[in-house]
């Protein structure tokens, strides 16, 4: 900056600038207006001051400054691709209601060779591009090379937990859509995400577990699938 130009100047000179707030620089343009030219120096520099530290935040946001227990949950990410994926890559691909007031949601990241790696998590309900979770319950992953033979649908993986929520993915293979039948007669539809369907269900040690059965495009059925009971004794 030339420090002999006039501070007026330069305030408007800034005030394009999407990292200043418009309305507090026109405020700051009329107090400088009615301020006497000896004091203008120092209204310059806090306006100055002022619009750093808010493009400081907006790069922090920008760059993913993700939570500790983020990073280290989706940690097997970095370590299964030899750094190929990491947390900082990902991004929410899909969601969909879960048990307890919270979602499901699925978390998704390809490495340059196509490896995709995905995780299912438990969050607070909001948008698909809210900022990555402190708050949450991991249920497992799995990473996924491009080279393999393609999937057939069926080929399931997942966890479950001490209160019976069972979270599992299933390979779509020629699958477009896939709904959970439950023991109860009710139906509840699969997430689709990176080539899986994800889903959600509790079961009890006596439980009979639900059966997930997938649909091409026209609406065929492509095959059926019972789902785990991990909950029973082994």
């Amino acid at each position: 900056m030339n420090t002999t130009d006039d501070p007026i100047d330069v305030l408007r000179r800034l005030k394009p600038a999407p990292a200043l707030d418009p309305a507090a620089l026109d405020r700051l343009l009329a107090e400088a207006a009615h301020t006497p030219p000896a004091k203008r120096r120092a209204t310059t520099k806090i306006a100055l001051t002022a619009g750093l530290l808010v493009s400081g935040v907006a790069v922090a946001g920008a760059t993913g400054m993700l939570p500790h227990a983020f990073t280290d949950s989706l940690s097997f990410w970095h370590s299964e691709t030899r750094g190929g994926v990491s947390a900082g890559n990902g991004h929410r691909v899909a969601q969909q209601p879960g048990p307890g007031g919270r979602v499901l949601t699925v978390w998704s990241a390809t490495a340059a060779d196509g490896t995709t790696c995905v995780s299912a998590l438990y969050e607070t309900a909001g948008p698909l591009d809210r900022p990555a979770p402190a708050d949450f319950h991991s249920a497992g992953g799995q990473c996924t090379p491009a080279t393999g033979p393609a999937e057939p649908f069926g080929n399931t993986g997942g966890s479950s937990e001490p209160d019976g929520v069972h979270t599992m993915w299933v390979s779509a293979g020629d699958a477009v859509t896939a709904e959970l039948k439950l023991a109860d007669g009710t139906t509840r539809p699969a997430l689709a995400a990176a080539g899986l369907f994800f889903c959600w269900y509790t079961a009890g040690p006596s439980d009979e577990p639900p059966v997930l059965v997938g649909h091409d495009k026209r609406g065929r059925k492509t095959g059926s699938i019972p789902m785990p009971n991990l909950s029973r004794p082994r």
